[in-house]
Formats: C-alpha cells, structure tokens, sequence
C-alpha cells in the first residue's frame, strides 16, 4: 500500500495518519542524520536522536513521532536497522535479517494477543 495512503490505525489515529509536509521533511533529516550510525555496534538510541533533534531544531520531536517517520523511511525502502540500543544503517546482510526477524516476533507476539482477546469476544 502507498505510504502516503495508509490507513489509520484505530484508536491510535493520531499518532497514525500520513506524515504531515513538516514531518516530510523532518524524515529526511532523520534519515540523513542515521546514515552516520553504521552498523549495530554504532545504533543510537531514540530518545538520543530526539535530544539531538529537539536541541539543534526548530522542530519538536518525541518518541511516537520518531518511530512514525522511522517506519515511514521503512516503507519508503530505506534499510533502517534497529535492536535494544537503538537505529542503525546495516554494514552487513546479516544485521538486515535480525532486525526482520525482530520485527516478525513482535508481529507473532501481537498475534498472541489478538487471539487471546479474541476468546472474550
């Protein structure tokens, strides 16, 4: 689905719309900013990228906005990694298909919990 057409997400449609055109360009700050974090030993935590932003900008970034641009330059084909310390530019395929099978997880254990909802329906 096109990036700049996806649905919101009920009960989260704020934080879930289309980037706005401020957000737009913020991404590819962000994403300029990220491409000098290479490989998983150098990931910078979010919360540091939004301190760096939010001291060196006009612009105000929190968490929930950083991990909506994050998956924008996702979809948009950018290769971000990411583990427990933070964003990164892969060095190498392997770090590619450790973050793919992260994020599979966290879909699996989302999953889980439909399911288990599901049974009070």
């Amino acid at each position: 689905m096109d990036q700049n057409h996806k649905p919101m997400i009920r009960n989260f449609e704020k934080i879930t719309c289309n980037l706005t055109e401020e957000e737009l360009q913020i991404a590819q700050s962000v994403m300029k900013g990220l491409k000098k974090f290479i490989g998983k030993p150098n990931a910078i935590a979010g919360s540091k990228m939004c301190s760096g932003f939010n001291n060196n900008t006009d612009h105000r970034m929190e968490g929930v906005k950083l991990r909506k641009i994050i998956n924008h330059l996702r979809n948009q084909g950018e290769p971000i990694c990411s583990s427990s310390k933070g964003y990164f530019y892969p060095a190498n395929v392997q770090e590619i298909k450790d973050t793919c099978i992260s994020i599979q997880q966290r879909v699996d254990s989302q999953i889980q919990v439909i399911n288990q909802l599901s049974n009070h329906i």
